[in-house]
């Protein structure tokens, strides 16, 4: 699964240069440059909420769940963006909820970068070794 989550990310950024590239748009349009990713620390999930959550998400978003830890790619999402569906999740889930947002270029230049960085404050926001999972 882990494999899953690095390729989703990895294939996001590849279609973010790629449509730069190609297209060349003269406005800034943020939606073609930003790929958020969203840790949260959940203790209690059941399928039900899983399945809400997986089928609000636009199709080229990504949820994935390592041992009590979702993890959210949001393909053209704005820092500020994931930031605000994060803390949506967290009212909804409760006030203890913990979560970190990492969002490239911002975060990372490349997909090793961004993962790794997101990796890093899994480790110090959530207390959650994602080496391991």
């Amino acid at each position: 699964m882990k494999e899953d989550f690095m390729s989703v990310v990895d294939y996001s950024i590849s279609v973010l240069k790629r449509i730069d590239k190609e297209l060349k748009l003269a406005e800034d349009i943020s939606l073609l440059k930003n790929v958020s990713i969203i840790g949260m620390k959940l203790d209690l999930l059941d399928d039900s909420i899983l399945n809400a959550l997986s089928q609000s998400l636009r199709t080229s978003d990504a949820l994935f769940l390592y041992d009590g830890i979702m993890v959210m790619v949001l393909f053209g999402t704005s820092k500020e963006g994931a930031i605000s569906l994060a803390n949506q999740l967290k009212e909804f889930f409760g006030e203890d909820t913990v979560y970190t947002v990492m969002t490239y270029p911002e975060d990372g230049t490349d997909t090793q970068e961004l993962i790794n960085n997101f990796r890093i404050m899994l480790k110090l926001k959530l207390n959650v070794d994602f080496y391991r999972l």
